[in-house]
């Protein structure tokens, strides 16, 4: 059996058709996410909700694990997905720091290399600090800044405080991390 061209040139437009209308769908069950960097934890869950985001989760940017309890104590640094067109079954996560914290800069899926600039690691766990320089041959060490000499083995207790080398000078080989206990503040700068 032979298909006459007009047929064929037919079925196609059909079948294109029948395609266009199918993603123009899907494209339009998308909806706008707003952006919620900066906003109180508890304002970003429910404007997300609001504009029909319910699958939510949040984690503490500093990479301490912490539990929130009370989201309206927690400020939202970023979000993923970020700000635009989702769909919206996505998962939003927002990195989040408590009332009256700064939040770090982002380091997420970084891996340091010798000649490298040293990020910024203030405020952000040990453990992640850590584990982003497992690449360098040289010596990398965690001192506690307080003077108290306290061994920093369990990576998860401790916090960046500074860093040799300073953030925006270049990795050599050799990395130090002045740290503290989660919960202690930095000592000042001498």
């Amino acid at each position: 059996m032979t298909t006459s061209r007009r047929a064929r040139t037919t079925a196609y437009a059909a079948a294109a058709a029948t395609l266009l209308v199918a993603a123009a769908g899907a494209c339009s069950s998308a909806k706008k996410l707003p952006n919620m960097t900066g906003s109180q934890l508890q304002a970003a869950q429910d404007e997300a909700q609001s504009a029909g985001f319910t699958n939510l989760s949040s984690e503490d940017a500093t990479g301490r694990g912490r539990a929130r309890l009370w989201d309206r104590n927690w400020r939202v640094c970023s979000q993923n997905p970020k700000a635009g067109e989702a769909d919206p079954e996505t998962l939003v996560v927002f990195q989040v720091v408590k009332k009256g914290e700064s939040c770090p800069s982002s380091t997420d899926g970084y891996l340091a290399m010798p000649g490298d600039e040293m990020p910024g690691y203030g405020g952000r766990g040990l453990m992640d600090a850590m584990d982003q320089m497992a690449a360098l041959t040289g010596e990398v060490t965690a001192v506690d800044a307080t003077g108290k000499h306290r061994g920093t083995d369990n990576e998860n207790d401790w916090r960046v405080c500074t860093t040799v080398p300073a953030p925006g000078e270049t990795i050599d080989q050799d990395v130090r991390f002045n740290v503290v206990r989660n919960g202690e503040k930095c000592p000042a700068a001498r």
